[in-house]
């Protein structure tokens, strides 16, 4: 059951990260007058090389402005998330290969995170796995309610009632970033056996998926033939009776 808002006026909504406890760490607002103001001119990006969307700004428990998340657009093949915190512009580029979603955090021209994201999915439950530098530790919070938004920006699956919900997808980008992603980069810079464990979690929660959904399938199967012969039988005793 999918309950949809027209306009996908739900995305626009306030995210909040809190701690176990539930004491909130950040919350963002949607930046209306900004994000039009921005937006009022279709492709603007092409007269002025880039063009803001989707303007979050960040606050903290207490309200104080800490920063913003938003989309920006250079041209055709080149979009991404901007996350502006403190004295901190973190880029991101999306880049998919095949099984997995990954985002590469960028400072300036370094790479210090990336999320993975498994795109096999049960009942709606999204897992992201996030890679960060150790010297960087204290963006942790920061690039996990990012991860939040960018999640909700794009798997958002509110009012969805769900059960027995099986997906498994392929997915693949190709425009000018994709030359920023180091398939070896995670393997480089994380030990090697907590990196292994994670993939092999990763395989091993799709090829479950995927013999759920091919149970499905067959069951589904079996009760289309099973209905059909029901008719024939019916249709059988009243054409010959």
């Amino acid at each position: 059951m999918d309950i949809n808002v027209p306009l996908n006026i739900d995305r626009v909504r306030s995210c909040i990260i809190t701690k176990i406890d539930e004491s909130i760490c950040y919350k963002t607002c949607y930046d209306i007058a900004e994000d039009i103001s921005n937006t009022a001119i279709p492709m603007k990006w092409v007269v002025t090389g880039e063009q803001k969307s989707l303007i979050f700004k960040i606050f903290d428990k207490e309200n104080n402005s800490c920063g913003e998340f938003y989309k920006l657009t250079n041209d055709f093949l080149n979009t991404k998330y901007v996350i502006e915190y403190g004295n901190y512009k973190l880029k991101s580029y999306d880049i998919s290969i095949g099984k997995t979603r990954n985002i590469l955090i960028y400072k300036d021209d370094f790479q210090i995170a990336e999320i993975v994201k498994p795109l096999s999915v049960s009942n709606n439950l999204d897992c992201y796995y996030i890679f960060l530098l150790d010297e960087f530790s204290y963006l942790e919070t920061i690039l996990s309610f990012f991860t939040v938004f960018f999640d909700y920006q794009n798997y958002n699956s509110s009012g969805q009632v769900v059960a027995n919900k099986e997906e498994v997808k392929f997915r693949y980008t190709y425009d000018k970033n994709n030359k920023l992603y180091d398939k070896n980069w995670i393997l480089n810079h994380f030990d090697e056996q907590e990196v292994n464990l994670i993939n092999n979690q990763i395989q091993e929660n799709r090829k479950n998926t995927t013999n759920k959904i091919k149970k499905q399938a067959k069951c589904i199967g079996s009760f289309i033939i099973f209905v059909w012969l029901i008719v024939l039988i019916i249709f059988g005793i009243i054409y010959f009776g």
